[in-house]
């Protein structure tokens, strides 16, 4: 062999063993290392981007890039991130999301999600807030799952850490139904965090908080129904079997509910307290439904933190009646919140007393610093 072709085979031989283009069934270069989703076998993306998660599992984390899966893709199982062994072996797992695509799933056990996320895991799309998100997280008519995403939240799993963001996890199917709602969050602590997260449902709830604590955070998220009959409610918070208590969201939006439902009800007895909103915005459902208030806080719930944020109740104008909140819990605490057409800013069942809005500009008007159990502040 000529000195000129021994070169070119050897630069050969190196590319075909670049990173970049490893066979996923090659000997596993170790931990930390990216596995490129679409090139595990399968007959579906979801299938593929579960032998991905395994490897990393197997070869003591890293990162499973699905960003190649771009399109309407059919999944015909649960993608799982992360594993209760994982966690309890200490291995990290990151999945990495398209920038455009539509990922459909028809489950019809009652208990499956679309995503299941595990923790010490990291769920990571780059797309914005809002309706402006591509990554789309979908279902086909008929399926019942339990959700389209969903954390894992079993005792046997431990507390629970995890990060997910920029997606968005999308309903429009009449005959499709969710046992908690697209999106259902249980077991979360310690500063994990959903950012940048579009949750919509035309046919029933959106977001489900069953259990969370301990400085969890939600920013720029967004739960919407659709406002008429067979809506949902945008954001449920509490379980009665389970405590949420300190978490907070960050510059969110909750619009639209179901005729009779409220944007959000915060339930839960005693077991759920502590829980604090920074600048929230809520849209009601037209003139449809001039009684239900937009805030529910339930018996035995508080205390219940918010500060600033605007409410638009979206009736007729400011001599209507409908309630922005709503309350029957141990405590309410409201500061600096605005309101649009309406005149009640809270009827608080604990306290006895209706704070009415203040206004100043037309429609738009101002509800009064309130606290439940503190009269003082109520001036």
């Amino acid at each position: 062999m000529s000195t000129r072709a021994f070169i070119v085979t050897i630069a050969m031989a190196s590319i075909l063993v670049h990173p970049g283009m490893r066979d996923p069934s090659s000997p596993a270069p170790g931990p930390g290392s990216v596995y490129d989703a679409s090139g595990f076998p399968g007959p579906d993306a979801s299938v593929q981007i579960n032998a991905c998660v395994a490897r990393v599992i197997e070869n003591g984390g890293g990162t499973c890039d699905a960003r190649a899966l771009q399109g309407t893709r059919v999944m015909s199982q649960q993608v799982t991130v992360g594993s209760a062994t994982a966690y309890a072996k200490h291995i990290g797992v990151t999945l990495l999301l398209p920038e455009t695509a539509v990922w459909k799933w028809h489950l019809t056990d009652g208990v499956s999600c679309g995503i299941y996320q595990f923790s010490s895991s990291s769920i990571v799309g780059e797309q914005p807030g809002g309706g402006g998100n591509r990554m789309v997280i979908t279902a086909s008519g008929g399926s019942r799952m339990d959700s389209l995403y969903c954390t894992a939240g079993e005792p046997s799993d431990g507390a629970f850490y995890v990060r997910a963001q920029g997606f968005a996890v999308e309903n429009y199917e009449n005959g499709s139904t969710f046992t908690n709602g697209v999106i259902h969050i249980r077991g979360i602590a310690d500063q994990s965090s959903f950012t940048r997260i579009f949750g919509e449902n035309y046919h029933g709830d959106v977001w489900h908080i069953d259990s969370a604590c301990c400085g969890a955070k939600f920013d720029a998220v967004q739960g919407i129904s659709n406002g008429g009959p067979g809506g949902g409610v945008p954001l449920t918070i509490g379980s009665n079997t389970a405590n949420t208590h300190s978490i907070s969201f960050y510059d969110s939006t909750f619009n639209e509910p179901g005729i009779g439902d409220a944007n959000i009800v915060v339930g839960g007895g005693a077991r759920t307290f502590g829980i604090n909103f920074y600048n929230a915005y809520m849209e009601g459902n037209g003139v449809r439904d001039p009684k239900t208030s937009m805030v529910y806080v339930a018996v035995g719930v508080g205390p219940i933190h918010f500060f600033g944020g605007t409410a638009n109740t979206e009736e007729r104008s400011m001599t209507d009646t409908k309630a922005v909140f709503e309350n029957h819990g141990h405590e309410l605490d409201l500061y600096s919140f605005e309101a649009t057409n309406t005149t009640v800013g809270i009827r608080d069942a604990s306290a006895n007393v209706t704070v009415p809005v203040w206004s100043w500009s037309g429609n738009l008007g101002s509800i009064p610093s309130h606290s439940t159990r503190r009269p003082e502040v109520n001036r």
